[in-house]
């Protein structure tokens, strides 16, 4: 049920100079992961543009005409380069079918206020310099998942600083960003967690970025419960709201979930430039893990991320990135360490399309 993204300690990533669950920095991944990527990343599939024009924040901005950026310094990129030179040709072909897929950075509390804003920028200017979209993921609001296995963040304060110099980065790149995963689907922060929630949305949307609340999943809250959360947190003035992050649900009952979520807001008097949603298919191939969040088995890639454009979905994403642990559970390392025979297997039982 919960995001379950960085699920170890972030001190330990950090000393292996790993940011967790968002790959290798860009100085540390070897250069032959990025031209790996880059040699093969026009003919990936699936993340093609689909014309749209519409009004957020006041602009009208046609990104959807822009396919999603596929980020060369992911884990994914990193262990196919490596087994490219251990002479494993078939486990890197394997690889780089994750590696050429767009995917969500994730930016938390390991990104220091005074750095953020440049790394940020750093990022999405990668992806303007390709003429593509960058995804995001913020994770770092206080108490993130309510002392679970992601419990930390930022003090109220400092994550009111932080969510400004992360929009600071942002501004004119007309990023998506996914807002704050188990956010809005566990109970704790109260008032204080909406206040900042409204902050963030209302700051990251004035930045041009489109910005995705916390909608949970099918097997989690209703419909109703979501939306009244949402429109609570800011969802107006956001473009609408992420569901199955970090999950294995299928996209079709994640998509009626979305549909059944957006009518309620609209309920609620949300118009429905602001009832869009993303669904998290990174890991949802198979849709069998029945409500286990950690490193279940027998599970494969889902739909390629792209734009959908349809139906109140705006778009098919891999916001958890797949092959990065949930948890030091199901055989796997600690969380957002690479878990090379997992990814592989992802691969092995991926849907085609």
């Amino acid at each position: 049920m919960r995001a379950l993204h960085h699920r170890s300690l972030v001190v330990g990533l950090l000393a292996l100079g790993l940011a967790a669950g968002t790959g290798l920095p860009a100085a540390a991944v070897p250069a032959a992961a990025a031209s790996a990527v880059a040699s093969v990343v026009s003919a990936a599939p699936g993340d093609g543009p689909t014309v749209s024009v519409s009004r957020t924040g006041g602009r009208t901005a046609a990104r959807t005409a822009r396919k999603l950026y596929v980020d060369p310094t992911s884990q994914a990129a990193s262990a196919a380069a490596a087994a490219r030179r251990d002479g494993r040709r078939s486990t890197a072909k394997k690889l780089d079918v994750i590696a050429t897929a767009p995917q969500a950075r994730w930016f938390g509390t390991w990104n220091q206020t005074r750095t953020v804003k440049a790394e940020v920028r750093a990022y999405v200017k990668a992806a303007q310099k390709k003429k593509r979209v960058a995804q995001l993921v913020l994770y770092a609001i206080p108490d993130r998942d309510c002392g679970g296995w992601s419990s930390g963040g930022f003090s109220a304060t400092e994550y009111r600083a932080w969510i400004r110099q992360v929009a600071a980065g942002l501004k004119g790149s007309k990023a998506v960003v996914v807002l704050e995963p188990d956010s809005l689907g566990h109970t704790c922060g109260g008032s204080q967690r909406t206040a900042l929630l409204k902050d963030a949305t209302s700051r990251l949307a004035k930045a041009g970025a489109w910005v995705y609340l916390d909608g949970g999943h099918s097997r989690w809250n209703s419909p109703a419960t979501a939306a009244k959360r949402l429109k609570a947190a800011g969802v107006s003035k956001a473009r609408g709201f992420a569901v199955n992050v970090s999950n294995f649900n299928s996209t079709k009952a994640e998509v009626a979930y979305g549909r059944k979520v957006a009518a309620q807001l609209a309920k609620r008097g949300v118009s429905s430039t602001h009832r869009k949603f993303v669904v998290d298919t990174s890991r949802n191939g198979r849709a069998t893990a029945n409500g286990q969040w950690c490193n279940p088995g027998g599970q494969g890639l889902g739909l390629r991320p792209r734009w959908v454009s349809s139906g109140g979905v705006d778009a098919y994403l891999w916001v958890k990135r797949p092959g990065e642990s949930d948890g030091a559970c199901g055989g796997g390392p600690a969380a957002g360490e690479w878990f090379e025979s997992y990814a592989l297997g992802l691969v092995a039982r991926r849907v085609k399309g």
